[in-house]
């Protein structure tokens, strides 16, 4: 039983530490977009050769550096769309769970998960925005997270 009640505080607490980081992630995903952009830039001009008209022979164990280099150009352009299509994904599950809730809800979640403060505001100034006490912000939180947790 103890360790279901864990179990259900880890996927209480990974929901909620994905809706905190719901804004750096958007920005993750602008940087490694402008990164792949400037690599894809400087990737031009670097094109495979074919040799499917030339007679060869067999090689062994043949390096060449241009080869090398294109092969690793090619890693980080893979490494770097995996990456964005993984946080893609991540924000459109996000945006996909919040269509559940009502407009208090989504309110309660832009003000305490979106916003740009360094620090989270507290549950007092949450409930001043939205028009309720605290104590009920509290609840609708935990309504909210315990709603959306398995979708995203």
């Amino acid at each position: 039983m103890a360790s279901k009640t864990i179990e259900k505080d880890k996927t209480f607490s990974d929901a909620e530490g994905k809706l905190y980081n719901y804004n750096s992630m958007k920005i993750e995903l602008n940087s490694l977009k402008i990164d792949l952009e400037y690599l894809e830039i400087d990737y031009k001009g670097c094109k495979a050769i074919s040799y499917a008209d030339e007679r060869t022979g067999q090689t062994n164990n043949i390096s060449n550096t241009v080869e090398n280099e294109v092969l690793a150009k090619e890693r980080q352009i893979i490494d770097i769309e995996n990456k964005i299509h993984k946080k893609e994904r991540q924000i459109r599950k996000i945006e996909n769970a919040l269509e559940l809730l009502k407009e208090e809800e989504k309110r309660l979640v832009s003000f305490r998960y979106f916003s740009n403060r360094k620090k989270a505001p507290s549950w007092l100034d949450v409930g001043e925005e939205i028009g309720y006490s605290d104590k009920k912000c509290r609840v609708m939180r935990n309504d909210i997270i315990n709603k959306i947790k398995s979708l995203i």
